[in-house]
């Protein structure tokens, strides 16, 4: 039997390592973390689940197919979490553009599609593309904080052809499994070990010896280190490749009747508030709780606020949550969950990294949410591209 390795046992990882068994190799998984997941994680406590990084896969074919192969069931977003809220002028809002504004969007869109002005230009960020096509009020109150609420970092610095080109269209249905994120990573380990697949977690991987088929499926920095003695072109674009931090505050609440209930609210920079954004986790998903449960997104908005102390930073989320609520209620449990390198910047960088893949030496895959396509389900993708080039070498 052949030898294969995957150094990375993160989500990516794992699906590298089942589609490698699949063809047939004997396959060991390295990663300097004690456990498998990376960043997906789920905590259980006496209030309920807490993520500390993606809460659900959106519904895809690929991701029924794999609730299928473990035997889960798939527990899908409640109907009414449909609802999602950007905040503007002091409230959460469905639609926070005024009359004005949604004129222009509708007449600069209208005008940039029969003129077919809507795709990306060279070099040019999401938010030159937003200002040009939809116009700067739409661009301000709708895309800015869809791509801060998704990538972590301000429109202009992403890249509009590196964003553009790998989003999804269609469903976006959200699912999960009933003991969250979590139960998902656990199960596919556990399975993979059963399957054969060794696991040689908590001591970092200082170089690849290419004496089996390897897939790296770590973060770029992590992989432009490995890959220097064997891609030095590959590896040189993968260390420019920036990644933004961000912090998860996952808050539990009594329930209040003037809770705003949905998905969760999205914060502009525009609107004054430090936090990118908050989920209402238990309004999402059946079977999270008594509690309301609240996780607030902060990235770093130019302050380094990823970076604070926690009692600034809780205090300065209770002041966000004053602002929305109007009140000041003491949280049941307060759990915070930092990420310093969480979410790759899609700008110019990963542009680069994909013109220089066809570099990268036959022994060797990549998988990782730097090349192309970001989100959970997006990687369960990587998984067979990657088994498939190292089973053609």
């Amino acid at each position: 039997m052949t030898r294969a390795h995957v150094v990375g046992a993160g989500l990516s990882g794992l699906v590298t390592a089942w589609h490698l068994a699949d063809r047939g190799f004997d396959v060991t998984v390295s990663d300097s973390a004690p456990g498998p997941g990376g960043l997906i994680q789920t905590r259980r406590s006496p209030h309920g689940l807490i993520e500390t990084a993606a809460n659900a896969f959106v519904w895809t074919e690929t991701v029924q197919q794999w609730f299928d192969r473990l035997e889960i069931a798939p527990v899908f977003a409640r109907d009414d979490s449909k609802r999602r809220y950007i905040f503007r002028d002091g409230r959460p809002r469905r639609w926070p553009l005024s009359l004005g504004e949604s004129a222009c969007l509708a007449g600069r869109l209208a005008a940039a599609v029969i003129t077919r002005r809507t795709g990306a230009r060279d070099r040019e960020t999401v938010a030159q593309w937003g200002d040009r096509v939809v116009g700067a009020g739409a661009r301000a109150w709708l895309l800015e904080p869809a791509m801060q609420g998704i990538y972590g970092s301000p429109s202009s610095a992403l890249s509009a052809k590196a964003i553009f080109s790998g989003r999804r269209r269609g469903s976006r249905r959200m699912v999960t499994a009933a003991g969250g994120m979590g139960e998902f990573i656990g199960r596919l380990h556990a399975r993979l070990a059963q399957r054969g697949v060794r696991f040689d977690c908590g001591h970092t991987i200082e170089r690849l010896t290419l004496d089996a088929p390897t897939a790296v499926c770590t973060d770029a920095a992590s992989a432009s280190r490995l890959l220097q003695p064997h891609a030095p072109d590959l590896a040189a674009r993968l260390a420019a490749v920036g990644a933004a931090p961000l912090t998860t505050v996952t808050m539990f609440f009594a329930p209040h009747p003037a809770d705003v209930r949905g998905f969760g609210v999205l914060f502009p920079a525009a609107s004054g508030v430090q936090a990118l954004g908050v989920l209402f986790s238990a309004d999402i998903f059946n079977g999270r709780g008594s509690l309301r449960s609240e996780t607030w997104i902060v990235g770093d908005r130019g302050a380094g606020l990823t970076t604070w102390p926690e009692t600034q930073l809780l205090a300065t989320l209770a002041n966000d949550r004053y602002g929305l609520t109007g009140r000041r209620d003491e949280p049941a449990a307060i759990h915070v969950t930092r990420w310093p390198r969480a979410v790759p910047i899609y700008n110019e960088a990963v542009l680069e990294v994909q013109k220089a893949l066809g570099s990268l030496p036959a022994s060797i895959a990549l998988a990782g949410n730097y090349l192309g396509q970001i989100g959970v389900a997006a990687l369960l993708e990587h998984g067979p591209a990657a088994a498939a080039r190292l089973t053609s070498e």
